[in-house]
């Protein structure tokens, strides 16, 4: 199949708006129909595998080509119009969005099934998250990436609250969406200052009035007769809100509340794209809107917040004696890992960053499934509901196993290589100490998921946990998701030397090595569309 840049530009204009539009219809032809939850789930299944279809092409496409693609809806030029612009650090994103929906939605009807009924509007729900995420990822205008921010938040926030008439507390919910708002408000801020000062939201514009290589590329100017004091101020506040979103210290609090309340397929694709896609956007707005040459001293801030994650974040693991918080905890571990790649702003720390983008949307996901399925057969998330869970279910006790060892960091899983590239650039850099906070994460690690497996290998049951669920066999679904993303686990450590040459390193390499380079590339692409469209 022969894919050109106007085949893989509409797929990636058609992929947010294929989940919207859906969102939509499920709710309306669900009445329909006698099953209306099947009903739902089949067609949100549909729309996640034609989703993942348009963002593989996508994907494929810039992966070839090289090419940075661009869109702009209904030929309205910025800043009044929406643009989209895809590179391959975008397409790689997008490309591991799709992938996980399809994926992870195969075990929500069972789940479901068993803990409520008529059901149609979690697909709904789950619909808008894909639509937002996806959106965030391929788009090249500031403002939108807000829209498309509230379209996941709000999604977020209802999936949160979704299991409350089974007597899951709406706090959660409240919490998440009190500090999600304040995330989001302190972004809108900073879209705000920068449109007054530079007069454009366009990702592109920004990036050259950034650099001062061209002259704004559309009609509207703004206020301020020096870009560098907007520019900081846009740094600072849209980093501090995306930190919030990806759950750094000091905001991190919202999250084990947040994904212990969730539905565990939701909880899964949450932890598998949803901070992958936050630390995506901090290293856009810092590597390519602003550059890094304007933002030296908040690399600083993103290595001290990392270590600060790995510290606290790896403590609360190694004490939860709840299993969906216990992987929430690790989720807040990771991310600082990942932060500290992005900090480090050398080649290998970034490539690290993203091969640990990479490797959650596999491990968590494993983590979360094998959780709900316990949750399943136990009507619990305690600790104490795995006691012998490996000697009844096998593939279950499997799946956590693999998981954990994955986030202590074993060979050859792929977190394994993702922590040994950060070793790698936090020995280039000379930041010495920073080790022992590595080696720190990877100890606590250890100590919350031997805890873990204690419980899942040697322990034997004494007594039902309580719980409002009516304990059920677990569904084949569940063990067939499982061993899928358990061969993700391994095949990405395994294929580490390939997806590190012909991906990880290619976007550090644009990101940091040629840097002004591909800045520049990136704002001539937005240039040349508008310029096609106005004939000029």
């Amino acid at each position: 199949m022969i894919i050109d840049s106007f085949t893989a530009s509409q797929a990636a204009a058609l992929a947010p708006l294929l989940s919207i539009i859906a969102a939509f219809l499920i709710p309306l032809l669900s009445h329909t129909v006698k099953r209306s939850s099947l009903f739902a789930f089949l067609f949100s299944e549909i729309i996640f595998i034609i989703n993942y279809l348009l963002t593989d092409i996508v994907f494929i496409y810039v992966f070839k080509t090289g090419a940075i693609l661009t869109y702009m809806f209904a030929g309205f030029p910025p800043p009044f119009g929406i643009i989209y612009e895809i590179d391959f650090i975008n397409s790689f994103i997008g490309f591991l969005v799709g992938l996980i929906f399809p994926i992870v939605n195969i075990v929500s009807y069972s789940y479901l099934e068993k803990l409520s009924k008529n059901n149609e509007w979690y697909y709904t729900i789950y619909l808008g998250l894909e639509a937002g995420l996806l959106g965030i990822a391929y788009t090249g205008d500031l403002f939108n990436l807000f829209v498309m921010l509230e379209v996941m938040s709000i999604s977020a926030y209802a999936l949160t609250a979704y299991l409350r008439e089974k007597g899951t507390p709406l706090n959660a919910a409240i919490k998440y969406g009190l500090i999600g708002a304040v995330g989001s408000t302190i972004y809108f801020i900073a879209v705000i200052l920068l449109y007054s000062g530079l007069g454009t939201l366009t990702m592109a514009d920004v990036a050259a009035d950034a650099l001062g290589v061209t002259p704004s590329l559309f009609y509207t100017q703004g206020v301020a007769f020096n870009p560098a004091p907007v520019l900081g101020l846009f740094l600072v506040l849209s980093v501090w809100a995306f930190l919030i979103e990806t759950a750094i210290v000091p905001h991190h609090f919202w999250l084990p509340d947040a994904y212990s309340s969730m539905p565990a397929p939701a909880a899964a694709t949450m932890a598998a794209v949803a901070e992958g896609v936050g630390l995506y956007v901090i290293a856009r707005i810092i590597y390519v809107i602003v550059g890094l040459e304007n933002a030296t001293w908040i690399l600083y801030l993103l290595l001290v917040l990392g270590s600060l994650n790995i510290i606290i974040g790896g403590y609360l693991m190694a004490t939860s004696n709840d299993l969906k918080r216990l992987i929430a905890y690790s989720t807040i571990l990771d991310m600082g890992y990942a932060v500290i790649g992005l900090g480090l702003a050398n080649e290998i720390g970034v490539s690290a960053a993203f091969y640990y983008i990479l490797a959650h949307a596999f491990v968590k996901p494993l983590l979360f499934i094998s959780v709900g399925a316990i949750e399943l057969r136990t009507g619990s998330t305690s600790l104490d509901a795995v006691q012998g869970i490996l000697k009844s279910n096998p593939i279950v006790g499997l799946g956590l196993i693999i998981g954990g060892l994955a986030v202590i960091g074993v060979p050859p899983l792929n977190l394994f290589f993702a922590k040994l590239m950060l070793f790698q650039g936090v020995f280039e850099k000379g930041y010495t100490p920073l080790l022992i906070i590595l080696l720190l994460g990877s100890a606590l690690a250890l100590v919350g998921f031997t805890r873990l497996w204690y419980c899942t290998c040697t322990r034997k049951r004494t007594e039902a946990p309580k719980s409002t669920i009516k304990p059920v066999p677990i569904p084949f679904e569940f063990k067939a998701v499982i061993i899928m993303l358990v061969l993700g686990v391994v095949l990405t450590g395994i294929l580490y030397g390939y997806l590190r040459s012909f991906i990880l390193d290619p976007i550090s390499y644009i990101l940091v090595t040629k840097n002004q380079t591909y800045r520049i590339s990136y704002i001539t692409a937005a240039y040349n569309l508008f310029r096609l469209i106005r004939g000029g």
